[in-house]
């Protein structure tokens, strides 16, 4: 089977060389990478120009902002049944792909598979790298099973059958969004919503280098939980009320738990509750289409 790798990038010219070098030295025997750049310069066009003779690179410029933007770009010009994702500050291993396709072999008829986002090693003095990891596999068929899976999108892979079924992702969700992050969660959310299945599984993982400083601590779990509470918010307005199994999850993880995520430090309950109150408050009072599952950006609402 033919997959597809996908970067998505933006002015990260300094670090995603290491990201693209690292997936095209997979051992699988039949794929393409696609690297779609928004970036501001050209940075990243320099970094890995010395990759652009490799026939299995496609390097797509895309003058939009927003990851789901860059993904849903990227998904669309695949050439394979399946894309395999990660972000341009991880690195992958050799077998990464083929892992990613053996993962979709599974009996049950998956679409989405996420796997484990290991920190690589780093100063903690200087600040931190958010990961997450699970060590046994899980696949939920329903929404009641999606407390048991969080994921991230820096390990993901898709049917793209599934991904047009969806509408893709949601631009208004994810890095350089309105909403920041929770593009995945809400991918997630609406796949379970329509039968689709979901397997999260530590047999597919990628190193993360995107080392944040402590000054971006308090924003970035903010900013993660403010996703959330605007999918969570978007759900509820779209009367998917099977949404419940997710938010009292949430609430149960706030009281009782840590976060899914390692941050690499324990954030405080207030910063994630203001978070994601916040976004839910947001959320709320942004427009959805019940026809796509997305919000409606204000560019696209009639005048």
């Amino acid at each position: 089977m033919k997959m597809t790798a996908l970067v998505c990038t933006r002015n990260r010219g300094d670090v995603v060389a290491d990201s693209v070098r690292s997936i095209l030295a997979n051992d699988h025997p039949d794929f393409e990478l696609v690297v779609v750049d928004q970036s501001t310069d050209d940075l990243t066009q320099s970094a890995i120009a010395e990759m652009r003779h490799d026939e299995r690179l496609r390097y797509v410029r895309s003058s939009e902002k927003g990851l789901s933007n860059a993904r849903n770009l990227g998904i669309g010009q695949a050439k394979s049944a399946i894309v395999a994702m990660t972000d341009d500050d991880c690195v992958v291993p050799t077998d990464w792909i083929t892992r990613m396709e053996r993962a979709f072999q599974n009996p049950e008829s998956l679409s989405i598979v996420l796997g484990n986002v290991v920190a690589a090693a780093y100063d903690e003095s200087k600040g931190f790298v958010p990961s997450y990891s699970q060590t046994t596999s899980f696949i939920a068929r329903d929404l009641s099973g999606k407390h048991r899976i969080e994921g991230m999108a820096a390990c993901m892979g898709m049917r793209v059958d599934a991904w047009r079924q969806l509408s893709g992702f949601d631009p208004m969700l994810g890095a350089g969004s309105v909403f920041h992050s929770a593009d995945e969660t809400d991918m997630i959310i609406r796949a379970l919503l329509k039968g689709h299945h979901v397997m999260e599984t530590p047999d597919v993982a990628v190193t993360h280098q995107g080392l944040r400083s402590w000054d971006h601590a308090e924003s970035t779990v903010h900013n993660y939980l403010y996703g959330i509470g605007a999918t969570i918010a978007k759900h509820t307005k779209l009367f998917n009320w099977s949404i419940v199994y997710v938010a009292m999850a949430l609430a149960g993880r706030w009281v009782f738990k840590r976060p899914a995520m390692d941050y690499g430090f324990h954030p405080g309950r207030r910063v994630r509750l203001i978070g994601f109150l916040t976004g839910f408050r947001d959320g709320l009072f942004t427009p959805a289409d019940r026809r796509t599952g997305h919000f409606v950006s204000p560019k696209a609402r009639p005048s």
